[in-house]
């Protein structure tokens, strides 16, 4: 009888223990180990692109050095080693030769452009001797060189020459709407202009009778020396009468923002002079003061940041966005992607590989009902 006691005891035992066994497998925590990564700067890197968790959350790229995260899902404990590194070299805008005359100004450090998508003030340095008070042509190496010791070298000419005192302006041909509209106008286009007070006063009627179908006008730009956005002094005129010639409207503001806080003022700003008036177009952001961005103690993804705030704040307020640039520009300093696009390429025919939304093809636009040139659009439906 005592046998079958300590045979049935012993039974239990075992079932206990098994049982101990099984709950302490099921709910053990599986700790996995990832190491040895490495990502570049500001690269866009999902937790679930390195794991298979539910987690759409960005890996901090904007800091240098190494760094460690643990997610934790279900039972599993995800140990992440990875390490952000600056590959990329500064980038230099920059000519193969340059003509000046003697005496001229010496303004090399505007028209050169150095900036880095990290480091806000690269070592940007011309080496070489020349003076442009003496005539010569000499030869330079413009080298930029960012923290993480990544290097860009780039020869250049610069010649200096006698004052030509016979010197004649060229006068560029203007394109006429009549021309613009017999060759790109189909049922997949629109034409249109960008105006600003320099534009002075416009007869809308007349434009719209030139078969001009939509309008980008500029509100203001900002910030000025007072640090204040400024209005365009001629932007309230040009938004009513295009209105009431049926044009379609959309708008840009010329941009010098420094931080990403003075682009969401600037956004507030413009919604504020909009006072909850409706567009058709999107409201563009507009930056072309490079030959400053030396001065301005940005990197190029701080730029990128300061643009995608003015644009986030314009489509938080239920208006469109849009990016203004230039096709070199849009190439190799701004982030395209999900925006967008208005370009600035000044030919009969873009070879521009991206996709873009209008396209301004010439700034010497004659129009009807415009005394001075104009900038002409097409805008792809």
């Amino acid at each position: 009888m005592k046998k079958k006691y300590l045979i049935i005891i012993a039974i239990i035992l075992i079932i206990l223990i098994t049982m101990f066994i099984l709950f302490t497998i099921k709910n053990k925590k599986v700790i996995n180990y990832y190491d040895n990564l490495v990502f570049e700067y500001n690269q866009k890197v999902k937790v679930s692109d390195i794991i298979q968790v539910r987690n759409n959350d960005y890996l901090d790229t904007l800091t240098l050095g190494k760094k460690n995260i643990q997610y934790k899902q279900d039972k599993n404990i995800y140990n992440i080693d990875y390490e952000v590194v600056d590959i990329t070299p500064p980038l230099v805008l920059i000519n193969n030769y340059y003509n000046f005359e003697i005496g001229d100004k010496d303004t090399l450090n505007k028209i050169i452009l150095c900036a880095d998508n990290y480091d806000k003030n690269p070592n940007c340095y011309i080496k070489g001797k020349y003076d442009f008070n003496n005539i010569g042509s000499y030869k330079l190496k413009y080298i930029a060189i960012d923290s993480s010791n990544n290097k860009t070298e780039k020869d250049f000419t610069v010649t200096i020459k006698e004052k030509n005192k016979n010197r004649k302006t060229n006068k560029k041909d203007n394109l006429n709407i009549k021309d613009v509209i017999k060759k790109y106008k189909n049922e997949n286009t629109m034409i249109g202009i960008d105006i600003s007070a320099w534009q002075n006063d416009i007869d809308f009627n007349k434009v719209k009778d030139e078969n001009v179908e939509f309008v980008m006008i500029r509100i203001g730009y900002g910030y000025n020396s007072e640090n204040k956005n400024v209005l365009d002094k001629k932007f309230y005129d040009n938004f009513n009468k295009a209105k009431e010639a049926n044009l379609k409207i959309g708008l840009y503001f010329y941009s010098y923002a420094k931080s990403k806080k003075e682009a969401i003022n600037q956004a507030d700003w413009i919604v504020n002079k909009l006072n909850k008036q409706s567009i058709d177009l999107p409201i563009a952001f507009d930056f072309e003061d490079w030959q400053n961005f030396n001065t301005y103690n940005l990197s190029l993804t701080d730029l990128n940041n300061i643009a995608e705030a003015f644009m986030n704040r314009i489509e938080k307020h239920g208006y469109k966005s849009m990016l203004y640039g230039s096709y070199y520009y849009l190439e190799n300093i701004w982030n395209t992607k999900n925006k967008n696009i208005w370009l600035a390429h000044y030919s009969s025919k873009t070879d521009y590989p991206n996709d873009y939304q209008i396209w301004q093809l010439s700034n010497s636009g004659k129009v009807n009902g415009i005394s001075s040139d104009v900038d002409i659009d097409i805008l792809y439906k």
